[in-house]
């Protein structure tokens, strides 16, 4: 049971980082454990953690010191919190954890389930200091509704704040006088922002410090200034993940100019309704088998799609008109999903022709900076989105994929699958896969070493083409750099031969992106060749240092 004793305010799940890798886990865990004690069995939770640390969902390759810890980390967190699966007495996949396997509608699945999600709750031991009475989703829906967006920032410094739903006036207050004090701030945006988080953490954690009690786990450095650095990365931290995780239900989508979230225009009316209907107080149950029964079903909180005569009326207002109107709810739904898939579709052959007339070239280039800043969202998802922004620019191609998920509005939601390469770019004669990454040093070596080169195998034989890979990070680590080098050297049979992988950091791709702009770029060719020949120079080139030094020089006239 998880203890609110100690905690002033909200707390996001940060394992694992987006909520949609819970669901292999969970069907891991019930394929394995099912009917097994989990509660206080190290033994077990370490073995569960050796079977996720060996299948092919999980993406990191140190194993912990202490397996048991990250099992827990995994599992009584976001799945039991959000009532997936039960894990006392044993093992027990609920109701809404079997709705959530058969992955259809999983964003109304997370939705049900995340706006159920309070603070307290028989999960929880309440509070002695902090009078919680909040369902933190729901009330960050009503806040980014109330405000017209919000900033990861502000969701750090003020939303985490609300503790009690009785202070979301005060906290709207709070997230204006922010605004309008950035606007009068002489000096830099970053000092301003600095300067509001010590301010809020002494005011949040007014108690601890009056008592000087300023250890943290994270450090044995007991200082005032130690403290509130620290406080304010987990706030960053916690805000971070409570944009990954709202963003499942497609509730809200991003601001496209600011990157801010906002109700997504698509579901303005579903959102209005889930507002109005659903209650803001933290339930009170009478027995933890009564808290069990709410929390597991997932029909015991109503959603805007689950009466019939909305439903109708939703699809209607999609643009069709002419459809079976006795249809049972789940029909209806299936028939409203389709409608979203082709107008999600449309949106994006929308944004592709976008892009063509390089209008959006200053935007992506804004990203990029945003990006390198990480003052985006999700800097690794958003790489990804603003890579395929600007190779789509390029024009030229016969299709250019992004291979992750955009949501109805046109904006990126989640990451490419770990099966498929994160764009794909085919042109008459060849094609070209991309990979980004937003890791660095020996991290970056470890977790794109063996993905890349098997991504672009598995391309070169769909595609029976000449096939080349552009891999794009921030900075090109020592250790991938030589590792690339020596991989197109060596013909490896899995890889489909000898592999062509260009690494190019950020700031040399939007380089790329400009020469074949001021070019005006149309003709593939030329692009095939530049890639060409510095797979002939990888070949014969004395290091991997004159190799990158070579490609550098060549960026400027590649397209000319």
């Amino acid at each position: 049971m998880a203890n609110l004793s100690k905690t002033k305010a909200l707390f996001g799940f940060t394992s694992p980082r987006t909520i949609e890798k819970i669901i292999p886990e969970i069907q891991l865990l019930v394929d394995n454990y099912q009917g097994k004690k989990w509660s206080g069995n190290s033994d077990l939770q370490t073995d569960f953690f050796q079977t996720l640390f060996e299948s092919k969902y999980y993406e990191g390759d140190k194993f912990p010191r202490n397996p048991a810890l990250a099992a827990r980390d995994r599992i009584t967190r976001a799945p039991k919190a959000f009532g997936f699966v039960d894990l006392k007495p044993t093992v027990k996949i609920t109701d809404a954890g079997k709705l959530l396997l058969t992955e259809n509608r999983i964003d109304e699945t997370f939705t049900r389930q995340m706006l159920k999600f309070q603070l307290p709750s028989p999960n929880h031991t309440e509070s002695k200091t902090v009078d919680f009475n909040v369902k933190p989703y729901l009330e960050l829906l009503r806040l980014i509704d109330a405000v017209g967006s919000l900033s990861k920032t502000e969701i750090a410094l003020f939303f985490s704040q609300l503790t009690n739903h009785n202070k979301f006036d005060e906290i709207v207050q709070k997230i204006k006088k922010f605004r309008n004090g950035s606007k009068e701030f002489k000096g830099s945006r970053k000092m301003y922002i600095s300067e509001i988080f010590h301010k809020e953490i002494l005011e949040i954690f007014h108690s601890q410090i009056q008592d000087e009690n300023f250890k943290t786990r994270e450090s044995a450095d007991a200082s005032l200034k130690k403290f509130i650095k620290t406080k304010s990365a987990n706030m960053k931290d916690y805000a971070d993940a409570f944009v990954r995780y709202i963003r499942a239900t497609e509730l809200v989508t991003f601001q496209k100019r600011t990157l801010r979230l906002i109700i997504s225009p698509q579901k303005k009316e579903e959102v209005d309704f889930l507002l109005a209907k659903t209650p803001r107080d933290a339930k009170k149950f009478k027995t933890v088998d009564e808290f069990k029964e709410y929390l597991h079903n997932p029909f015991t909180l109503a959603l805007l799609s689950d009466d019939k005569n909305r439903l109708i009326q939703k699809i209607e207002a999609l643009g069709l008109d002419n459809f079976d109107k006795t249809l049972e709810i789940e029909e209806l739904k299936d028939l409203l999903d389709e409608l979203r898939i082709s107008i999600k579709s449309k949106n994006i052959e929308k944004k592709k022709k976008e892009l063509k007339d390089y209008k959006e070239f200053p935007d992506i280039l804004k990203v990029f900076n945003q990006i390198k800043k990480k003052e985006v969202p999700d800097a690794p998802l958003f790489l990804e989105w603003n890579v395929w922004r600007a190779l789509t620019m390029l024009n030229y191609a016969k299709r250019i994929d992004g291979n992750f998920i955009m949501d109805i509005d046109g904006m990126p939601l989640n990451y490419a699958p770990g099966n498929k390469p994160d764009i794909e770019s085919e042109f008459e004669n060849f094609g070209i896969i991309t990979e980004v990454t937003m890791s660095g040093g020996h991290t970056q070596y470890k977790m794109e070493s063996e993905s890349v080169p098997r991504h672009f195998g598995r391309a070169k034989e769909s595609q029976n083409k000449e096939m080349y890979c552009l891999f794009i990070a921030p900075k090109i680590s020592e250790g991938t750099l030589a590792h690339y080098f020596g991989l197109n050297r060596i013909n490896t049979k899995y890889y489909g031969g000898k592999t062509k992988i260009i690494p190019l950091s950020i700031d040399q791709f939007i380089r790329f992106i400009k020469t074949g702009i001021d070019n005006k770029f149309r003709n593939p060719e030329k692009l095939k060749n530049w890639l060409e020949s510095h797979w002939l120079k990888n070949q014969d080139i004395d290091d991997e240092n004159v190799w990158s030094k070579s490609i550098e020089k060549s960026i400027l006239q590649w397209a000319s």
